[in-house]
């Protein structure tokens, strides 16, 4: 959880006093108590303490004062070294005014940035490095291939692709003129304002073009050069080569503010421009070089850090060193053992007994019976118990989820019985590795959210809440002679086309499937109209049955109307292996659809994979930065329904987060705002540890961001109390 900055900047201290008494303790074993200012930066103590150092014994045991850091203990009951040494003494909020002086371990550079990140997330980066998960451990080194292919990529072009990332270019996503706007220009033509510095002490010289709105900036950059030197009388050859010779060296800036036109967009699809002919004012551009703008451009360092280096603590199974069997081998339902619960807190005069209800859910869609274990007394529940589901093991989807919750029975003897959850905890039936759960499991649940009206919460989180204190159920699953995995695509075609020519009764070959599937299925113009209709409907709208087989009976046809994806995956039948298998090879082949249908397979009601990684490469391919930008915060939304951490959707953000500095900035505060809620706090706090290793500079930038923010929240909560005081005295 980040730091309650509320606080105070000294234990029991809103603000500290103009200058306080500090003890000290240096490695030679004196302790010196010196009077500081409470703005005095760590750097001035230490020059002060060692200057003060001298007239006390063992002076000549210690080393230089550059050999050594401070170290004390904040209010968060966290020992903390400070490496950054230009921080205040008011801005460390210590626990009290003590401060060790030590020689520092490790990796400095490292630690530093390991310090910066912590306080930028809200959270120690140690707290990562402590959790014995293989899946974040695997996630946190794998997920640095992404920051530095983003590294790379803003590196690929020297100055220039640097120039990008720190000032991405603001572009309407399409180049054609809204005819309202259209009608503004004359003849196509607009009125720009150029300036140009003249003279060492900054003095500007302005010129006027009339330029098509179509030019890209370097036409613009050459027609301001040619005005600039028709003054020189130059012939035409000689202007030519001028405009040439200095074409290349410039670049246009909005007068104003940091916005460059950097790219080779038309100059009325830049923003800046657009919103001026709509305005009817002139835009005003200013002609620099470039070299001007390179020289300031911060510097872009990434190092692995040194947990990238250590050798990953996955099971053998999951780096395919044991033999493993296909799911689709196996034979049997699926059962899963109930053993027993603790910390689960109850009224025993209001409650009689207790029970755990289970269901196996696809997103939001149940795949069989919910089934729930008996009823025992609410002291020491012990249920030792199989529970059978109506699923075959095989049929199990690779999404599929098991939801569970401790509920109450309240009622007595005639009454109307109430059953109330509890808590509430799910778990996916494959990790992240494609394997299918099985042994003993400890689940510490998680509270019932507000508003909850179901038992289950089928959409919720999956995995154990961090919090140990909460209800734990431990379980069992069947355990297997080997590790049982989720088939893979060959399987899973050849799958489906033999079931395909089962059911249309020849067979198989691939050059006659498709032909003998459109003669057995006839298609009418009928139908073709009931699937548009179906295809354009709402999307929170539901499908009938009778519409859902319908759809799913032409899905061979749906390929002309690709955007009816959404539609037929919500007819698949997720508990049939039969139909995945053939939804599996129909997406294979599936067209790209539009940004706003892929963002709604994003949803949770479509939790599969496959389906969520043919998503985001549609975004990939046709979401341009302008509407990833408007789409942002439902899309850092939506990686709450993503099954594990490591996800095309997260890599995907990152990446665009990483390559462009505007949609990183907002990307930042989007995942910190959501800190505080322990559901995603561990998936977005990990997140937000790569984006800050590999966002460069602006790291630096964020963090001030972060303390100005904490700063205004400490003054607020002053207030209030000082409001609560005064009216305490009224009283």
């Amino acid at each position: 959880m980040p730091p309650r900055p509320s606080s105070g900047e000294l234990w029991g201290m809103h603000l500290m006093p103009p200058s306080i008494k500090v003890d000290c303790l240096l490695p030679n074993g004196m302790i010196l108590t010196m009077e500081c200012l409470r703005e005095a930066t760590l750097i001035t103590v230490k020059h002060e303490l060692f200057k003060e150092a001298r007239k006390y014994p063992l002076y000549h045991l210690l080393q230089e004062e550059s050999s050594y850091i401070f170290v004390s203990v904040t209010q968060e009951a966290e020992r903390e070294e400070f490496y950054d040494e230009t921080r205040r003494l008011c801005d460390l909020r210590l626990f009290q005014a003590f401060l060790k002086v030590i020689e520092p371990v490790g990796n400095r550079e490292e630690k530093i940035l390991n310090r910066e990140i912590g306080f930028a997330i809200g959270m120690p980066i140690c707290e990562f490095d402590l959790v014995k998960d293989p899946e974040v451990q695997d996630f946190r080194r794998n997920i640095l291939n992404v920051c530095k292919d983003a590294v790379d990529l803003r590196d690929c072009n020297g100055h220039h692709s640097r120039a990008l990332y720190v000032y991405p270019p603001n572009v309407e996503s399409s180049v054609e003129l809204p005819r309202h706007i259209n009608n503004k220009l004359d003849k196509g033509q607009i009125i720009v304002v150029i300036w140009v510095i003249v003279s060492p002490s900054n003095d500007k010289q302005k010129y006027t073009l009339k330029i098509n709105h179509d030019y890209v900036p370097e036409q613009v950059i050459a027609e301001a050069i040619r005005k600039k030197t028709r003054s020189m009388l130059l012939s035409q050859e000689q202007l030519k080569m001028c405009v040439q010779e200095y074409q290349g060296k410039y670049i246009l800036k909005v007068c104003g503010c940091d916005e460059y036109l950097l790219e080779k967009y038309p100059l009325s699809q830049y923003k800046y421009v657009r919103s001026c002919i709509m305005l009817g004012r002139m835009p005003n551009l200013m002609l620099m070089a470039k070299d001007s703008l390179y020289s300031q451009l911060p510097s872009d360092n990434f190092t692995m850090p040194s947990y990238a280096r250590r050798i990953s603590t996955a099971t053998p199974y999951m780096n395919g060193e044991t033999a493993t069997k296909s799911l689709w081998t196996i034979n049997g339902k699926l059962r899963i053992r109930v053993l027993c619960a603790t910390y689960v807190n109850v009224n025993i005069r209001d409650i009689d007994k207790i029970y755990v209800r289970t269901g196996i859910y696809h997103g939001g869609e149940q795949l069989c019976d919910n089934v729930n274990t008996q009823r025992v007394p609410c002291s020491n529940p012990r249920w030792n118990e199989w529970l059978n589901y109506d699923m075959f093991i095989p049929d199990i989807p690779r999404a599929a989820r098991l939801c569970l919750s401790i509920c109450s029975v309240k009622g007595r003897k005639g009454a109307k019985e109430e059953h109330c959850p509890l808590a509430w905890g799910n778990i996916n039936l494959f990790d992240y590795t494609h394997t299918l759960v099985a042994g003993k499991m400890a689940l510490n649940l998680w509270p019932v959210p507000h508003g909850l009206e179901d038992l289950l919460n089928p959409i919720g989180v999956t995995g154990s809440n961090p919090n140990k204190e909460t209800p734990c159920l431990e379980l069992e699953f069947d355990h297997f002679s080997s590790p049982v995995k989720f088939p893979d695509m060959t399987v899973i075609e050849d799958h489906a086309n033999w079931n395909i020519s089962r059911e249309l009764g020849f067979n198989y070959s691939h050059t006659s499937l498709s032909n003998r599937v459109a003669r057995d299925n006839p298609f009418t113009d009928s139908d073709s109209e009931q699937l548009r209709l179906v295809c354009n409907r709402d999307p929170l709208s539901e499908i009938t049955e009778q519409e859902k087989d319908f759809v799913w009976r032409h899905r061979h046809y749906c390929v002309n109307m690709p955007d009816i994806l959404p539609k037929i995956l919500l007819a698949v039948k997720w508990n049939s292996r039969d139909e995945v298998a053939q939804m599996y090879c129909l997406l294979k082949d599936w067209p790209a659809i539009k940004p706003e249908q892929a963002m709604e397979l994003l949803d949770c009601n479509f939790p599969d994979p496959m389906i969520r990684d043919f998503a985001v490469k549609c975004l990939e391919t046709y979401l341009t930065d302008d509407k990833l930008s408007q789409y942002l915060i439902q899309l850092v939304q939506v990686l709450k329904y993503e099954q594990y951490l490591d996800n095309p959707l997260a890599r995907f953000l990152l990446k665009k987060a990483l390559t462009n500095q505007r949609i990183g900035h907002f990307f930042f505060w989007h995942l910190k705002s959501e800190m505080h809620n322990k559901t995603v706090s561990q998936r977005f706090g990990l997140l937000l540890e790569s984006y800050c290793r590999a966002c460069g500079m602006y790291l630096k930038h964020l963090s001030r961001q972060v303390e100005a923010m904490e700063k205004l929240i400490n003054l607020t909560d002053l207030l209030k109390q000082e409001k609560k005081d005064e009216a305490q005295k009224v009283i």
